[in-house]
């Protein structure tokens, strides 16, 4: 979380660990700012339990904890359970909770396994990448369960590449382009595809593919002049500086 948040309530001593982005609160103002932000994380994963049980002996807001508990029974939307903690401190105006609330009535009317694509993501728009593929697989394992389509699995497909691709992971991320392609055949399905077998495997492998998707000549110009742009890499001047922020990314984004 960035910036300053002036807290009403004492901080709890021991945090309260949310998993989706690897991230300790320590008050009811962060937790707060989380829920208001982070709409497509709000799930099982947060509102639960642990929560009401966290609320009550860490920021000592039995009251709090006594409105909520009975609402996990009564498995209450997601605005019912979330409207009192934004009260007890009166973090938000009448006009923000009205609008953050229409936002989450449209995100509960989406089918469960849409939300979770949404949930996926939205983790790699804020680089969560190793939960991002995590939720992307859960989706997918269930998506044959559905009717949602080819499209609707090629998309996840694609996006789960993305996010195995800003891992560097490149073999899962061609694997993934692959099935992507294969469902949804589109031109920029393709490009994902050849720039993933170029990354992976090689000049000559691309070619070979490019041949036998029969990928036109403008396409092939296309992707020369993005692969050219994507090895144009200039190394910082204080190159350990850099490694020590590489480095802190790289455990930020994944969680490791």
């Amino acid at each position: 979380m960035s910036g300053y948040i002036l807290c009403q309530i004492k901080r709890a001593k021991i945090p309260y660990f949310i998993v989706n982005i690897s991230t300790n609160i320590y008050s009811i103002e962060e937790l707060c700012y989380y829920m208001y932000h982070n709409i497509y994380l709000l799930d099982e994963t947060i509102i639960n339990e642990q929560l009401c049980v966290w609320l009550r002996d860490e920021l000592h807001l039995r009251r709090l904890y006594q409105k909520l508990y009975p609402l996990l029974d009564e498995r209450s939307n997601m605005g019912e359970f979330i409207l009192p903690i934004f009260r007890e401190i009166n973090y938000l105006t009448h006009d923000q909770f009205r609008e953050m609330n229409e936002r989450l009535k449209r995100f509960e009317e989406q089918p469960e396994i849409v939300r979770r694509k949404l949930k996926g993501d939205y983790l790699v728009e804020h680089e969560k990448y190793i939960n991002a593929i995590r939720v992307y697989q859960s989706a997918l394992e269930d998506a044959e369960n559905t009717v949602m389509g080819e499209q609707f699995c090629g998309n996840i497909y694609n996006n789960m590449g993305c996010a195995y691709a800003s891992l560097f992971q490149m073999e899962e991320a061609q694997e993934c382009f692959r099935k992507s392609y294969e469902s949804l055949h589109s031109r920029a399905s393709m490009k994902s595809y050849l720039f993933a077998v170029h990354m992976n495997s090689g000049r000559e492998a691309y070619e070979k593919l490019a041949g036998e998707l029969e990928a036109d000549a403008e396409l092939r110009r296309e992707m020369d002049a993005q692969m050219a742009d994507a090895m144009k890499v200039e190394l910082p001047g204080d190159l350990d500086s850099a490694l020590g922020s590489w480095t802190r990314e790289y455990h930020r984004n994944t969680g490791l």
